[in-house]
Formats: structure tokens, sequence, C-alpha cells
């Protein structure tokens, strides 16, 4: 989870209250444990909400390519509010052609997750799902070999990094745009609390489930942790 250059733009302090249920339980990876679909939808729309008011700039970052730290593949793609009361953040890419990247396997989860259905690539007719995940490190000057990465990540580590899932969805007409938000306070996946939304290290990472399922393989995809690092998308925002 090496940094890149994030644009900061003006300041977010006028945008309105954040108000989003807790969505989140332990975990040590960056993904998590299943969310449910519903609170997903209800995230977004508020978070749709604060995204459209003109007024409200925040940063933006490039998003880089799949398991790639370095190569940006879409310029400004990926945006970051920034609030006394919590983060917003909102993706908006050329949804990944099925079949042109590489796929994580089923069974790319860790030992306490549900089973993810089966992974394969889509097709005309039947598109992909995604979903998007933040790790959040409140205490970016404390991280260990000055970067915040993994060994930043849990409840007693220095940086007080912790992971949230945003949003899930599925790719659709070319676009891929997903937004979410993390109040603060908002509790991570077996790390530390949000607490210092204006002054922490946000790392993005948008993650593929292939073809989209019907019924419980669907919800699954949408609302489950698949895949490393070397399969998804990244950006992050410096404070």
């Amino acid at each position: 989870m090496n940094s890149t250059t994030t644009h900061p733009t003006d300041d977010v302090s006028a945008a309105p209250d954040l108000e989003r249920p807790s969505t989140s339980r332990p975990s040590r990876w960056l993904v998590g444990a299943a969310t449910a679909l519903a609170v997903i939808v209800v995230a977004g729309f508020v978070a749709v909400v604060l995204i459209d008011d003109d007024a409200v700039e925040g940063q933006t970052a490039d998003i880089r390519a799949q398991g790639d730290r370095v190569t940006s593949l879409h310029d400004d793609a990926a945006r970051l509010i920034r609030r006394d009361d919590g983060l917003v953040v909102e993706i908006d890419m050329p949804t990944p052609p099925p079949g042109s990247y590489q796929y994580p396997t089923a069974d790319l989860v860790p030992p306490w997750a549900d089973a993810h259905p089966p992974v394969s690539p889509g097709a005309s007719g039947a598109p992909e799902a995604f979903t998007v995940w933040l790790a959040v490190f409140n205490h970016p000057e404390e991280c260990t070999d000055d970067q915040c990465d993994f060994d930043d990540l849990g409840p007693d580590a220095p940086g007080g990094g912790g992971n949230y899932q945003i949003d899930g969805r599925i790719g659709s007409d070319g676009r891929l745009l997903m937004i979410g938000s993390v109040r603060l306070g908002e509790a991570s996946f077996d790390g530390s609390r949000l607490v210092n939304p204006v002054g922490a290290e946000v790392h993005l990472a948008v993650a593929p489930h292939g073809r989209a399922l019907p019924g419980s393989d669907g919800w699954r995809q949408l609302n489950g942790p698949v895949g490393t690092p070397d399969h998804w998308w990244s950006a992050t925002f410096l404070p």
C-alpha cells in the first residue's frame, strides 16, 4: 500500500451532516465480513446526496492498475470528502471489460468468512460484480517502515488502521460508479475506529467478484471478501 500523490481541492466543512448505520465486524483482512445489501444501498443514497453537492469538492486520486502500486490507470477517478464527522468516497471509472484482467479464485477468502461462490468472467448480457473497500490509518505519522500497510492495521497498531467495506455494485453500461461513507467512531473489521477523518491516510481498493450471480450467491458476491491486493484496483489519499 505505497502512497501516491493526491489532489486536494476546496474545504468541505459546510457539507450536511453524515448519517450512516455501522456495517462492520472484526477481521485482519482489508476486505471484511458480509454486510447487508440493504445497508449498502442506504449508505450509497446518503453519500450520493453529499457527492452531488456542488459546494463539496474534496480530494481526487488516480485509480491504479490492478495489483499495481505505481501505474495510474484512470486519472482522478476516485474522490474523497473529509469531514469532521466522517469520510465520503466516490469511485467513477470505466467498468473493466470481462476477461480483460486477473480474476481471484473463490478460495481466496479469510478462514472466518463465508464461502464465496465460484468466480468466472462475465460476458455480453452477464455483467460482473465489484466491491469497494477502505483501509483508514488514523495516525499515518506512526505507521511502521515509513509507509502505511498491513502491518499498521489492528486495534493495537500505532498507525491506528482499520478496514471498511463501503459499497458493492454490478457493473453495467461501461461505467462503474461506487459511493459510500464511514462515520466518525464507526467500528472497523478488527482495527481502530475512525477517529481522525481529516488527518487519516486512506487507501481504497476495488475488488472483482466475477460474473454477477442470482439469489444468495449474488448477495455473497456484493457483501463478502475475495481476492488479494494483486487482484484489486487501488488509490491512496494522503492527509
